[in-house]
């Protein structure tokens, strides 16, 4: 059995092992106009007012986003709500842009 190989560089490995295979992720993000899509939903759907004293809803593009996430990896809501706030999901955060949210929009 190989002993796994140790390696001060192993992040950088993996990020270019990672470019090398192709993330759809960044294909989809240039191909996809996220803020067209979510103008025009917010169009044809409006939001609900916060008059009773709800906070402010999550913004229409992140929940497209998180939508097409679901059904590119075949998520579940609670599997979903996992991989947005693990860490290691980074290549999920990077598309949707979950930085500045400690919680997942569940």
């Amino acid at each position: 059995m190989m002993k796994p190989r140790l390696s001060l560089f192993a992040e950088q490995e993996r990020e270019d092992r990672r470019a090398k295979i192709g993330d759809p992720l960044v294909g989809l993000a240039e191909h996809v106009d996220f803020e067209a899509l979510a103008a025009r939903i917010d169009a044809a759907a409006p939001r609900p007012s916060r008059a009773k004293g709800r906070g402010p809803p999550y913004p229409t593009v992140l929940m497209i986003k998180i939508l097409v996430l679901r059904q590119l990896y075949n998520l579940a809501d609670d599997a979903l709500e996992y991989q947005l706030l693990d860490r290691r999901s980074y290549n999920l955060k990077r598309l949707v842009f979950l930085k500045e949210h400690r919680v997942a929009p569940f």
